[in-house]
């Protein structure tokens, strides 16, 4: 009696439902995040505030920036083993305490819980939302990853909108707190597809530790680890004065770039070493350059509309879109739009659409170098998770430090328009110094081409 070949047996419904819902809960965890990270426009407009309920809040920044990176560390060096969801679901629970604290802040324990609870947040979700690519192969990969960094790429002039146009506060604020009835439902997805994800234990991407890049993660850990750590020292000591701070502030971020450039150097493949150097610098110079435009444009004879910011968030989608698709050709070309945007940008122009007009190519080359650098990086899963720990520093760093260096360089804290502009000119200007240098390096590497499914293409011994 014969017996047929029975076929694999079809995914079961907890399983279809995890795929099915990996590119949507990365995506809401991106956001989250995004949120979740320190307002720029918040804090000039709410300085006073913010100083009378906490002298030290700088400090205190520091120490959220440190918990953040240790939180995404940790995140990122255990998901081969456990998987994103212990740090998707930790990230959505410390969100919800950590928006509520930080929305209104009336004393010193306050700010310093809110600092704590968002920067675990950002490092768990950011960290959690990029591993769940480890798990997840083809489409769903590719899926997923996109969507974990379009917000990244084009929230920006969004929440910069919202924040500005929130109702006003008398106390100080260092985030937007969403609507109870959207942030409710987010946090419930994410911590149920991270309970999913334990309990079905799928196959996930497995690679021992390679000695190559021993060097690599060390050196990152102690430059984002260090500058962290200056920056709370530098924050708990407020009766330092101007005179030795502004100096302070300059060589600290002089040293960061520096060491920041040197990382480079140990990473061991093109591919990411060409991803690292397009998160890095788009990651330091996009988020606080594109708040300040829009703070800038809104001080202005007539108020930005909700068009405005949504025209430049489908700019930065675009900007992926073809970052994703053209990854190994675009990247040396968007570093040479992001410099023509910068200086184009330089006049920090106080009319929405004269704004938008600088603005948009900014957004488009800043989504298309960050969306190639991430399809690179994704060729394989210590690159992956190499560049989320990227991200989530340099995101943080670059928000923690331009306010003071925008103060240092630009004359005054950026607390009204002519300031902000000030300050904006100084970044903008920086931002046009480091594209042009990574339009440079970049256009030295060959990266090696990345296949459909995301992973590196490496030719067999007959193609040569």
């Amino acid at each position: 009696m014969s017996t047929a070949k029975r076929g694999p047996a079809p995914p079961a419904i907890a399983e279809v439902a995890r795929l099915w819902l990996a590119p949507p809960v990365a995506l809401l965890a991106s956001c989250l995040a995004l949120v979740c990270l320190t307002s720029v426009p918040d804090v000039v407009t709410d300085l006073e505030p913010l100083s009378a309920a906490n002298e030290r809040f700088v400090g205190w920044a520091g120490v959220g920036l440190i918990v953040a990176l240790a939180v995404a560390a940790v995140g990122v060096l255990t998901a081969p083993r456990v998987g994103p969801g212990p740090a998707l679901s930790l990230g959505a629970a410390a969100a919800v305490f950590g928006l509520a604290l930080g929305s209104d802040i009336v004393d010193d324990l306050q700010a310093g819980l809110a600092f704590c609870l968002l920067g675990l947040a950002v490092g768990g979700l950011v960290s959690g939302a990029a591993c769940m690519s480890l798990e997840l192969d083809g489409r769903w990969r590719s899926a997923s990853l996109i969507a974990w960094v379009v917000p990244l790429a084009a929230g920006w002039p969004m929440v910069t909108w919202v924040a500005l146009h929130d109702a006003e506060i008398e106390t100080g604020r260092i985030a937007l707190h969403p609507s109870v009835w959207v942030l409710a439902p987010v946090s419930a997805v994410l911590v149920l597809w991270s309970v999913l994800s334990m309990l079905i234990e799928p196959v996930r991407v497995r690679r021992a530790s390679e000695a190559a890049w021993e060097s690599a993660w060390s050196s990152l850990l102690t430059v984002c680890g260090v500058t962290a750590l200056l920056i709370m020292v530098l924050g708990f000591h407020p009766e330092i004065s101007a005179a030795w701070l502004r100096p302070l502030v300059v060589v600290v971020t002089a040293a960061l770039v520096v060491a920041l450039v040197g990382v480079v150097t140990t990473i061991p493949t093109a591919n990411a070493r060409m991803g690292y150097v397009c998160v890095a610098v788009t990651g330091l110079c996009l988020p606080t350059c594109l708040q300040l435009a829009v703070v800038v444009s809104d001080a202005g004879q007539a108020r930005v509309g909700w068009p405005v910011p949504a025209l430049l968030a489908l700019m930065g989608v675009v900007g992926v879109s073809v970052g994703w698709v053209l990854a190994d050709r675009v990247v040396c070309p968007a570093f040479i739009v992001v410099a023509g945007a910068a200086a184009g940008s330089w006049v920090m122009a106080d009319g929405p659409w004269v704004m938008f007009a600088s603005a948009a190519p900014l957004t488009l080359g800043a989504g298309a170098a960050i969306a190639a650098g991430i399809r690179l990086s994704s060729s394989g899963a210590m690159e992956l998770r190499y560049a989320a720990m990227t991200v989530v520093g340099v995101i943080m760093i670059g928000v923690a430090i331009s306010i003071p260096l925008g103060w240092s360089l630009g004359g005054a804290v950026a607390s009204n328009v002519d300031d902000a502009r000030a300050a904006g000119r100084v970044l903008v200007g920086l931002t046009f110094a480091a594209a042009v240098l990574a339009a440079g390096y970049t256009a030295t590497l060959r990266p090696r081409p990345v296949g459909a499914d995301g992973r590196e293409y490496r030719p067999s011994m007959a193609e040569g």
